[in-house]
């Protein structure tokens, strides 16, 4: 009955923003986020437009064989694996430029923070 009683306080408190590091793993999460869309927003408007995913290809591919792997995939790899069309364990520049359709819901060639946040 008492841990049960401090689990309740300790919920509480988080749920009303009494105690530090309650919300830790949300703010580590919003960190990762922030993190991948400045990798890939590179004029900082809080979008990844088509153009801005073009170029990050060439910057995740950092031994430029032209091809991404697992390990240059900064998002997921759940999300490596939609983007690996083929399934082949590689993401060729067009299965990037067709990931990026993928998850471009409203298909207006721009990414923002809520498409982006499923595959991090």
């Amino acid at each position: 009955m008492q841990n049960n009683r401090w689990f309740a306080v300790i919920a509480l408190a988080c749920t009303v923003g009494l105690t530090a590091g309650c919300d830790d793993d949300n703010d580590d999460f919003e960190d990762v986020i922030d993190d991948r869309i400045d990798d890939l927003d590179l004029d900082d408007d809080f979008v990844v437009t088509r153009a801005e995913w073009d170029d990050a290809f060439v910057v995740f591919d950092t031994d430029n064989d032209q091809v991404l792997v697992l390990s240059e995939f900064r998002f997921n790899g759940a999300a490596f694996d939609l983007a690996d069309f083929n399934n082949d364990g590689f993401v060729t520049e067009d299965e990037w430029d067709d990931f990026l359709d993928e998850i471009d819901e409203n298909n207006d060639d721009v990414l923002d923070e809520l498409e982006f946040e499923p595959f991090l």
